[in-house]
């Protein structure tokens, strides 16, 4: 296994394959919100992260994949590279299919949040659940009563 620098696992991944260095980089769908749009990316389950698979090629080279572009540094166990057994690779490989149609919202279930626009615009609500690919339901306290709310998600930003 191999850590990256930051946000260079595709970099990493492209190098060592060009090398023949078998890699595998488990991934998830998740929601983000920026400028105003709400977009699904897919990131890496591990950031940082890349398994490569011990095999003659990887052995001989271990010096080749360290200097690697994107390698931050080749994952040890005192002094020999760490190993992830195939059934934990198996295992990754079976959760990472299963939940491939998955989206992880931006927001979770009583996330604090603060209305940034439109008639609400600074009140704070607690996010209740998505409502659709871009709407969500808020609790608002209003006059002393929980008032459900379905708001654009470009709307909400969560508090710290």
């Amino acid at each position: 296994m191999v850590q990256t620098k930051p946000q260079k696992e595709s970099l990493t991944i492209e190098h060592l394959q060009q090398q023949g260095i078998t890699t595998y980089c488990p991934m998830f769908k998740k929601e983000s919100i920026r400028h105003r749009q709400v977009k699904v990316n897919t990131i890496p389950l591990f950031p940082r992260y890349v398994f490569v698979l011990v095999n003659d090629v990887a052995i001989h080279t271990v010096h080749t994949i360290r200097s690697t572009a994107g390698v931050s540094q080749l994952i040890k166990v005192g002094d020999q590279p760490s190993v992830v057994t195939k059934t934990i690779i198996d295992r990754i490989k079976r959760m990472e299919a299963e939940h491939l149609d998955q989206v992880t919202s931006h927001f979770s279930t009583r996330d604090e949040v603060i209305i940034t626009d439109g008639l609400y615009h600074g009140l704070e609500a607690v996010y209740q659940m998505d409502d659709g690919l871009n709407r969500a339901v808020v609790l608002l306290n209003l006059l002393q009563q929980p008032t459900r709310l379905t708001l654009d998600k470009t709307q909400l930003k969560k508090i710290s």
